[in-house]
């Protein structure tokens, strides 16, 4: 027996069409399970980065669950899905999906503000603004300043062509390696200047840095600090994030978490609450704005609350028959 299913796709991390990080979204009614092997032969046939099925609201009030599947696998079974939940879930699926719930709220007359997501990793509590059309969601963390960092010439060997574009802020303890929760790593690499650095970045096949086995991923995020405001109160950062195994993110919600959480940690000021605007995406030709706002505790010394958020553009909806 046939039966059909309805679908977008989205365009996360822009209000633009054709750029952002794209995303998948099939709506799953409740008298229509699916299998997992149907579910990997849907995200196949997407063949995109993410494919998110997204389950009707069963009214119990826990969260509306969604399950997110690349091409090979659905994560986090896998080792190898465990490894890239942050860089996914913490992301694009999760402010996609949000920004899909809000904006067809809008469509129905119902005009959903808050929206409890529920996935593999965990419940996600969330909010969207129908006038701006953004979604934000409270990340989960359990952020990790390594106390060893890495070279400058550790660096160099895997980005040859950033000589002299290198931002050196300390040589004696290196590039910070930051992680937002246990078993996902970012070296946070600073650059000097916007038009001669970012551009210099290619797909090396060198790593800049191997963590310990079974440590979990780890891969480089290039950042250029902005000495001015887009708005009152934000930090305007551009960067990549460019990795052997997955090639180029136009998008990277994880790596934005772990590079603002390090830079509001600097400050050590009480209780005080920073907001980034990060542009990451735009030399791969798929321009990305993720914001993000750190809150510090009262100590003055751990992250008290991450807030990624987000807009989102629909590209095509339509029915599938499965």
């Amino acid at each position: 027996m046939t039966t059909t299913l309805s679908f977008a796709t989205v365009d996360v991390f822009t209000p633009t069409r054709f750029t952002g990080n794209p995303l998948a979204i099939v709506n799953i009614r409740k008298e229509i399970p699916l299998s997992q092997q149907t579910k990997q032969k849907i995200a196949r046939e997407f063949n995109l980065s993410e494919t998110v099925f997204l389950h009707e609201d069963d009214g119990s009030g826990k969260g509306r669950r969604f399950d997110i599947f690349t091409i090979n696998e659905e994560l986090p079974f896998a080792e190898r899905a465990r490894r890239k939940m942050w860089l996914t879930s913490q992301g694009h699926p999760t402010i996609g999906t949000l920004y899909w719930i809000g904006s067809q709220s809008n469509v129905q007359g119902q005009n959903i503000q808050n929206i409890k997501l529920l996935c593999k990793a965990g419940l996600i509590d969330a909010k969207y603004d129908h006038d701006t059309n953004i979604a934000m969601a409270k990340i989960p963390h359990d952020v990790h300043i390594h106390n060893t960092g890495v070279s400058l010439e550790a660096v160099l060997k895997s980005q040859p062509r950033l000589e002299d574009n290198l931002y050196v802020e300390n040589e004696f303890s290196g590039y910070p390696i930051v992680s937002p929760v246990k078993g996902m790593q970012f070296v946070l690499i600073r650059l000097k200047d916007l038009k001669r650095s970012l551009p210099r970045i290619q797909l090396s096949h060198v790593p800049v840095h191997q963590m310990e086995a079974g440590a979990g991923f780890v891969a480089p995020y290039f950042y250029v600090m902005y000495d001015h405001e887009t708005k009152p109160g934000w930090t305007r950062i551009e960067s990549r994030m460019v990795e052997p195994e997955i090639g180029e993110d136009p998008a990277t919600g994880s790596a934005a978490c772990a590079l603002t959480c390090y830079l509001a940690l600097q400050h050590k000021l009480p209780g005080k609450k920073f907001t980034y605007d990060i542009k990451q995406g735009a030399d791969m030709g798929r321009e990305s704005h993720i914001g993000v706002e750190v809150t510090i505790d009262a100590t003055g010394g751990v992250i008290e609350k991450v807030v990624l958020s987000g807009t989102a553009v629909v590209v095509s909806q339509g029915t599938m028959t499965v």
